[in-house]
């Protein structure tokens, strides 16, 4: 089995309605790339990425992947931010008919969680997006925190709507310092359990 192809198909989802009036606020949020390995015995693998709009990879770096064997490329970390791994991964389990996951090591688990999820936002807009997010049958809800919104207030709002069971999942994506941030990841765990899942705290 050898590659045959490689395509680098840059990718732009439309944004749902709802953000029509957050342009600015969202810009870059909509650009994808998608990879398609195609080997010569018609294989064919995917992998994709969030990119910046400025950042869509050249095409030519899939170059020297042409005419080699996928499986020379198994656990090597040549990647373009991973995508190309998935794909290349995708190729291969397809080829040996088992679940990727049996190429990277022991399986994890059988299902993932899916979050709704929204940029930097309002307390009171937080609030009308968890609402959303529950009536669509979210359980999870993504927000990436910002130095100029209080978490805490976001908290209470959120936790006035979210049905039960419900979850935050607070990324604080290294906006502050770590003095900053200690005491609110702190006061979130001891006082509100709606809060379930912190990411990126530290600087």
């Amino acid at each position: 089995m050898k590659i045959k192809s490689i395509d680098v198909i840059p990718i732009y989802p439309r944004l749902a309605k709802r953000y029509e009036n957050r342009k600015i606020d969202l810009y870059g949020i909509d650009a994808r790339t998608v990879f398609r390995i195609t080997t010569d015995d018609g294989i064919v693998g995917y992998g994709d990425q969030r990119v910046r709009p400025w950042g869509q990879p050249d095409p030519s770096v899939v170059e020297p992947l042409i005419g080699r064997n996928p499986f020379d490329f198994l656990n090597s970390g040549q990647s373009h931010a991973g995508a190309l791994t998935c794909a290349l991964y995708d190729v291969m389990g397809k080829h040996l008919d088992v679940p990727a996951h049996r190429l990277m090591g022991e399986k994890r688990r059988d299902a993932i969680p899916v979050a709704a999820w929204t940029r930097p936002a309002s307390p009171e807009h937080f609030r009308d997006e968890i609402k959303r997010a529950a009536a669509q049958g979210y359980l999870i809800f993504k927000v990436h925190t910002s130095v100029h919104h209080d978490v805490f207030e976001q908290t209470r709002l959120a936790a006035e709507v979210a049905p039960e069971g419900f979850k935050i999942h607070y990324d604080f994506n290294h906006n502050r310092t770590l003095a900053a941030v200690l005491p609110i990841i702190a006061e979130l765990e001891r006082n509100h359990p709606i809060v379930g899942y912190i990411e990126d705290p530290m600087v």
